[in-house]
């Protein structure tokens, strides 16, 4: 953001201001700065430029204003403080009818503007507390534009690319027939999946393919609901592909699994579907706000949910069951992130996400639910703390090869490790 800031002192049309409405905003005196930076804000948000004098009352008479040593950096270093993100903005001195008042013009296409953390919308010429509902407009406003920013040169170079990852992603696509060619070279690839050109990555192809870590991950397991106690925690950094990996490998890891064992056939089952876990995982990275984001994505596991979330939101209305249910059709926020998502196989098939999960987890009786704020997306699955599946608490610490073996030999304490062995498929060292 650029603060102008001039001193000098010029003359307006000797006509007056007329009178206060959407665009323009009329102070006594810096004494109202407070009020001031809320005005500047609401019109932001509902305008995106406009003007404010001190000097002039509400009517439009103009009365002029003392112009101290201080004064007009005083109103720049409150506006640079108060109003995020920070507009342009300028402010000067000028004449009008004779009289010297002090100008703020002001401009900004990054609503919605907040003044010290509250946001506001003009109404006429008075300045109201924005609704959760003009929030979420304001903010999903941003959201035709994310094609452009998708395409957006960046500095990323074929130097920054992480390329193992680009081949083992592009091998995945070719054994999925979704991409038919040989892979060749780096430029070659990354050009026909629209994330270079020039020579240089685009915005999408910056945080699909770069070896510079431009996303966050921050992954938590809690002792108690009450996320106060963390019992394993990373902040991950890494590419989209690197994060998604990364949050599938933390969920596995602390997730609870049964084992079932019959007719010497065993099978491993999570207390979660894991095909659930992975659609919500990519789709959370296949739908995130990159061209604004301020918060990491995360993971959170506690005793009762696993929950994921990432700065995002869904399109505005609509909500996960009328996508599951066919009610709605995809809208993709990051078409050209979603489309290499979907050739390299991580997407399955466009706009069958939820509807799969909502499937998987209801036939395993797990129960979910969302959240959509203005912060962005959460999807949590429910767990139960205290597992039915685990005769105690200390079995759910166990994984799936240890508890096998443990009731095995709860079973028969004379069973030998070779019989494990044989009866869960490892080899006797392993048990």
């Amino acid at each position: 953001m650029t603060k102008l800031t001039r001193m000098s002192v010029k003359s307006e049309v000797d006509m007056g201001l007329g009178f206060e409405n959407e665009h323009l905003e009329f102070k006594k005196t810096v004494a109202e700065l407070n009020e001031a930076v809320i005005s500047i804000s609401a019109i932001l948000n509902k305008h995106k430029k406009g003007v404010l004098y001190f000097g002039v009352k509400n009517d439009g008479e103009i009365i002029g204003h003392q112009i101290g040593k201080e004064t007009t950096r005083d109103i720049s270093r409150k506006i640079y403080e108060k109003i995020k993100p920070v507009p342009f903005f300028e402010v000067e001195t000028v004449e009008v009818d004779g009289k010297t008042v002090i100008k703020v013009s002001f401009d900004g296409n990054e609503t919605p503007y907040c003044a010290d953390g509250r946001y506001y919308m003009r109404m006429a010429d008075e300045d109201k507390a924005i609704t959760q509902a003009q929030l979420f407009s304001l903010i999903r406003a941003q959201i035709p534009t994310y094609e452009e920013w998708e395409s957006e040169l960046t500095e990323f170079t074929l130097d920054d690319v992480d390329e193992e990852t680009l081949k083992d992603c592009y091998k995945d696509g070719l054994e999925a027939k979704r991409l038919s060619e040989p892979y060749t070279d780096s430029e070659t690839v990354l050009t026909k999946l629209d994330v270079l050109r020039a020579g240089k990555l685009t915005n999408a192809g910056g945080v699909l393919f770069s070896k510079h870590k431009p996303v966050t991950l921050k992954l938590a397991l809690f002792a108690t609901d009450e996320r106060i106690t963390i019992l394993d925690q990373e902040h991950f950094k890494g590419n989209i592909f690197e994060c998604i990996k990364a949050g599938r490998l933390f969920v596995h890891k602390h997730m609870r699994w049964r084992v079932e064992i019959t007719e010497e056939v065993r099978r491993d089952i999570p207390e979660v579907p894991v095909d659930a876990i992975r659609e919500i995982v990519i789709n959370s990275f296949a739908h995130a706000s990159y061209k604004h984001i301020v918060t990491a994505h995360e993971i959170d596991i506690c005793p009762s949910s696993i929950a994921v979330f990432n700065p995002g939101n869904l399109p505005e209305t609509v909500n996960p069951e009328e996508y599951a249910g066919g009610k709605k059709k995809s809208v993709l926020k990051n078409p050209t992130i979603a489309s290499v998502l979907y050739k390299t196989k991580r997407i399955e098939e466009y706009g069958t996400g939820f509807r799969k999960v909502f499937s998987l987890c209801g036939e395993a009786g797990v129960k979910v639910s969302y959240n959509d704020d203005e912060q962005g997306f959460t999807f949590e699955f429910s767990r139960t703390p205290v597992n039915p599946m685990y005769a105690s608490e200390a079995e759910s610490r166990l994984n799936a090869e240890q508890l096998a073996v443990y009731r095995l030999m709860k079973k028969n304490d004379k069973i030998t490790a070779e019989e494990i062995a044989a009866k869960i498929a490892k080899s006797p060292r392993t048990v």
